[in-house]
């Protein structure tokens, strides 16, 4: 005890030391340095809100009328045509929407068995489900898809495709595929429970919808009463046309207004057909059924379901109840659903003689639009759409795709992962790589939705009164994890498009288009977007307001980028002319809201909004920057300058630049340049550290703080609103000082932990607080690198590249981990209950930004002194990176959020960990294989 005494104080008396010698050497910087004039301001000023000195602050750029109504054509011409229809609900399994606002026509899929309990019928997308893995192999963004599901629990794997009509008669609609056949699980728990045979009911739905998706809403008046059966289900199957070996049963149900009302943009009158097809000698028994809803959509169809199966069983009780719908169609209903029920035996692991393929169990579905006769759908469209002929154009569809996906990344001549994979440089991949490489790429452009409705936007953060609902507007959008966010995130959408706009710039110019349309007159954009019923019931209460105040990294502007580098918009002058204001008008908004505390004749800072010292963290977070618990200063205030928001600044200056140039704007690219040499300037004269070697951070910080366990109290100010307090257990045992802050200053009691002790929280005691680095070597001190806005020829690159390669810092056998090994914060948890975040973990958006930026010092950039480190750095780090994620998908079926970057993991370092799938930005994967940055 005596030692560990001796050795704290030791290391107490060393940081003081470090910290006295910080505080001398800012002492001996120049007069003019920028962190003693911005020390000597804040110093004596009473408080560090008040305002800077007058300066001569860089000349703003005029403002452009935002033409709003270009890009909402440019979008609506799409959502008549090539993008009407599409997997658009990707937080389904499979869920199919059409492009049109605000009536619209959805589709979807749900499944049972009577292995599960009725209320665990699939639907949506659910990391609780514990499904084996869920899909796209292939997803071309438009006219094909197709996916494997594999449902242990329901002991059956499904595959669901989906085609858009081209029918030579320009009808419009869709055909969609759910093929079944049985799995063997691979948890030799459940392997061991066996079972001799399945009863299994797929639940297809299509649902006529408007408004945000609400039962509530008073347009759904008009969708009711449009349906109606045309040929009904028979009792028993009857030989299908194409081959007597198999059963069909049919249905045909409609959508018409009786009324002659005119729809609109939404495609409301169409014909659906229904074909269930099934080998005879596979299966016990099969049935078709349907039932019209009324009060149901897709967000409630789940619940009528399970409620339809405990009325059955009239106790009430889902246990051991089954769905069995009635055939008829409720009075205003706006929903309709067919059941096909199968039940098969299940034959045993080594038994080959009685397999069922997914080839023997078949749903078809066939949407068509408006069509010219009672019968044009079951004569002509059926043969072709449903049965043998889907298949064949199913596997036309899926060879083009294979053909298109190699014309846009060319992985059959890609240079070799590692030395082991090849002789050299185009000797290209291997078919298991392309295979996933492919599956990658479906699941990024797959998880493409279209969303309508409102946002809740806080304009004042002090003030709860001044949160305001947003008209109601779509978006077309990629989403991050189908099960854990689907809907829209702003700083994940520009990763999305450099993925998908490397296959389909058309799609990447269309989601572009919907982004900066939902942007404020003043350039703001809201950094989340949870838009409509669907997308709030699965987003926390606490997480639904947007603040007005906070940015997120305008990573957009890299998808810009990359377009104008592949030549995708310069041949576009009408759509670039209408992007153009949107973007200068975004930019103007960073420049001005998010300005820093030093802001003087020759150089600019920047500082992200939204950190509050109250929020329960040991570092507060900074939500805002999208990397959340990475840690800044110790100490929050207003005189923080942030290095990775200067750095987008800085390329965002390059890209505006570039597209002012195109648009016949030079005189903006003259001003933008300006900008940017200030923010170059501030970047090299303010967060540059001569001593480390490094770009950090600056703020009121603490190097020799420690952390420690407090108690958390509830106190209470005179309105009677509550706040929860961390307190020294001194101050609570001896009470030598008041608890209470002075605003919640009466004390109430100590919180408990639920299991007799009292609830502790973690905070950072700071000893000795400075202006000064926050030294924190990770993601955010390589900014300038992840970014390019270091110069090739720069001395700093070469110690950046080093960070980089440092095993104790960065450097990991799978990846760029977010935070050295050497932090005191390194996999240490921001509060209890919260897991490490940005704090070690490998994430796949940064690594690629890394590589983009290597490949460009290394290869594609002008030449410089460090042309061959960065060459030879970017080399293993690509061949670690890509075999990290693809060896965690064939091992898991998934691409994960992150993966593991903790030393001390044991076998769990490199694994894939926290929400999955996540194909989102880890899905640039294949931008990666391909080299395409």
């Amino acid at each position: 005890m005596r030692l560990s005494s001796a050795l704290t104080a030791l290391l107490v008396a060393l940081a003081a030391i470090a910290a006295t010698l910080w505080s001398g050497a800012l002492r001996q910087l120049p007069a003019d340095h920028p962190l003693r004039r911005l020390e000597r301001w804040t110093s004596a000023a009473e408080t560090v809100d008040q305002a800077p000195p007058t300066v001569s602050h860089p000349r703003e750029l005029p403002r452009l009328p935002l033409d709003r109504a270009a890009l909402e054509s440019f979008a609506a011409d799409r959502s008549r045509g090539a993008l009407r229809w599409g997997t658009y609900r990707p937080g389904l399994y499979f869920g199919l929407r059409s492009r049109s606002f605000p009536a619209f026509v959805s589709a979807g899929l749900l499944w049972g068995s009577t292995h599960e309990d009725v209320s665990q019928l699939r639907h949506e997308c659910r990391q609780e489900d514990r499904l084996e893995r869920y899909g796209w192999d292939q997803h071309d963004g438009r006219a094909f898809a197709t996916q494997r599901i594999d449902d242990p629990f329901n002991r059956v794997a499904l595959v669901t495709s989906y085609a858009r009509l081209d029918d030579a008669q320009a009808r419009d609609g869709w055909a969609a595929r759910v093929a079944v056949a049985p799995l063997e699980p691979r948890d030799p728990r459940l392997r061991r429970r066996r079972v001799p045979s399945t009863k299994l009911s797929l639940f297809f739905y299509v649902d006529l919808g408007c408004g945000d998706e609400q039962l509530s809403e008073t347009c759904r008046h008009s969708l009711k009463n449009r349906l109606e059966v045309t040929t009904e289900p028979a009792m028993e199957a009857a030989p299908c046309p194409d081959d007597e070996a198999f059963q069909c049963h049919r249905l045909v149900f409609r959508s018409a207004d009786p009324y002659g009302r005119p729809d609109g943009s939404a495609p409301l009158t169409f014909d659906t057909a229904i074909v269930w097809r099934t080998r005879k000698d596979a299966v016990r028994s099969t049935a078709l059924r349907y039932a019209g809803l009324q009060d149901a959509n897709v967000l409630a169809i789940k619940d009528r379901l399970v409620g339809l199966a405990q009325q059955r069983a009239g106790d009430g009780s889902s246990s051991d109840a089954e769905i069995e719908l009635d055939n008829g169609i409720d009075d205003d209903a706006t929903l309709l659903v067919v059941q096909a029920v199968v039940e098969f035996d299940v034959p045993a692991a080594d038994d080959d003689s009685a397999s069922i393929t997914s080839d023997d169990l078949v749903l078809d579905v066939l949407l068509v639009e408006s069509p010219d006769t009672d019968d044009v759908v079951e004569k002509t469209l059926v043969p072709r759409w449903t049965g043998p002929a889907l298949a064949t154009t199913l596997q036309a569809r899926a060879a083009a795709f294979s053909e298109r996906f190699e014309t846009a990344f060319a992985l059959s001549s890609a240079s070799p992962l590692t030395q082991d994979d090849g002789a050299g440089a185009g000797a290209g991949l291997n078919a298991s790589q392309v295979v996933f490489a492919q599956a990658a790429f479906s699941n990024l452009i797959g998880g493409l939705g279209y969303f309508y409705g409102s946002s809740l936007v806080q304009h004042d953060p002090e003030n709860k009164a001044s949160i305001t609902q947003t008209a109601r507007a779509p978006l077309f959008t990629g989403v991050p994890s189908r099960s854990f966010f689907p809907r829209g995130f702003l700083w994940d959408e520009g990763f999305h498009q450099l993925g998908i706009g490397a296959f389909d710039a058309e799609l990447t110019k269309d989601v572009l288009a919907h982004w900066l349309a939902l942007m404020d007159d003043d350039g703001y954009i809201a950094r989340e977007q949870i838009l409509g019923a669907t997308s709030r019931k699965r987003v926390p209460s606490e997480f639904l307001v947007q603040h007005v105040e906070h940015a997120n990294p305008p990573a957009l502007l890299l998808a810009v980028e990359s377009l104008l580098r592949r030549g995708a918009l310069q041949h576009d002058s009408a759509f670039l002319e209408a992007l153009y204001p949107f973007l200068l008008q975004w930019y103007s908004w960073f420049a001005t809201t998010q300005r820093g505390p030093l802001a003087d004749d020759e150089r600019t800072t920047f500082r992200w909004r939204g950190r509050r010292a109250d929020d329960g963290k040991l570092i507060a977070n900074t939500l805002s920057s999208g990397l959340d618990d990475y840690p800044r200063a110790s100490q929050v205030s207003d005189r923080e300058m942030h290095v990775d928001l200067l750095c987008w600044m800085i390329k965002a200056s390059d890209v505006l630049a570039s597209v002012a140039q195109l648009v016949g704007h030079d005189g903006h690219g003259v001003v933008l340049r300006e900008h940017r040499a200030r923010y170059e300037a501030a970047l090299r004269t303010v967060h540059w550290d001569a001593t480390a070697q490094a770009f950090f951070d600056v703020g009121d910080h603490s190097e020799d703080g420690h952390v420690e366990d407090r108690v958390v109290v509830r106190c209470r100010n005179d309105q009677g609103e509550t706040r929860d307090v961390p307190v020294a257990y001194e101050v609570l045992q001896r009470r030598s000082a008041e608890p209470c802050p002075a605003s919640h200053p009466t004390f109430l009691f100590p919180l408990g932990d639920g299991a007799g002790g009292l609830k502790l929280q973690p905070v950072f005691v700071p000893r000795t607080v400075a202006l000064q680095h926050v030294r924190h070597i990770g993601y955010v001190s390589v900014f300038p690198l992840l970014l390019q806005v270091v110069a090739p020829d720069a001395p700093e690159l070469g110690a950046l590249l080093e960070q980089l390669r440092d095993p104790e810092h960065l450097w990991s056998p799978f990846g760029l981990r977010s935070l050295s090994t050497r932090d005191l914060f390194y996999e240490r948890a921001n509060a209890h209950g919260d897991n490490p975040y940005w704090r070690g973990s490998i994430w796949i958006n940064a690594n690629f930004l890394a590589l983009r930026a290597l490949h460009h010092y290394g290869v594609s950039g002008p030449a410089g002194p460090h042309r061959e480190r960065a060459l030879a750095v970017y080399r293993e780090l690509r061949g670690n990176v890509v075999a990290t994620i693809h060896g965690e998908f064939e091992r898991t079926g998934f691409l994960w959020e992150q993966y593991s970057g903790d030393v001390h993991a044991g076998p769990q370092y490199g694994r894939g960990q926290r929400c999955h799938p996540f194909a989102g930005w880890t899905a640039l994967v294949v931008n990666i294989m391909a080299e395409k940055y």
